[in-house]
């Protein structure tokens, strides 16, 4: 079986991401980081990232430049966010959590975990594939009328 691997994205030096990192890492995943104060991401890699999920998800909505931008008070189409978030990378709510092909955004390890099928206290974790037959529904009995007592 190939080892897991995963993107991490994140910037700051915050206890969360960090927290995060040492979860998957210690479960043996193969993690490549992108650090966004170092190496920012453009709008192609925004929109590659995001792909078609609901732009609001990715919104970190404590960043000053969420109010800066007034994006408390009206949210401007999917295009504009995306280049506010290229122009200023606290925008972007973190970390994000990217296998190869599903995106965690925020901090739920449990979340996480399932994603990148390791436990929560970051253990690998194996699949294990149930055949077919245990997938069957089972037969129902024909259910018989009770006779009455009189």
């Amino acid at each position: 079986m190939a080892p897991k691997r995963a993107l991490l994205y994140y910037y700051g030096n915050d206890d969360v991401s960090t927290e995060i990192k040492k979860l998957i890492e210690d479960a043996g995943v193969i993690l490549e980081i992108r650090d966004m104060d170092e190496n920012p991401l453009n709008e192609e890699e925004l929109e590659q990232l995001f792909g078609h999920l609901e732009i609001s998800h990715f919104i970190n909505t404590l960043s000053d430049a969420y109010t800066k931008f007034h994006l408390d008070k009206n949210l401007p189409d999917r295009q504009q966010v995306i280049s506010l978030m290229a122009k200023d990378h606290t925008l972007i709510r973190r970390p994000i959590v990217k296998s190869s092909r599903l995106v965690t955004v925020g901090s739920d390890h449990r979340r996480i975990a399932e994603m990148l099928q390791i436990s929560a206290d970051g253990q690998s974790t194996r699949v294990i594939e149930v055949p077919n037959h245990y997938n069957r529904t089972p037969s129902r009995a024909k259910r018989v009328p009770r006779s009455s007592k009189k």
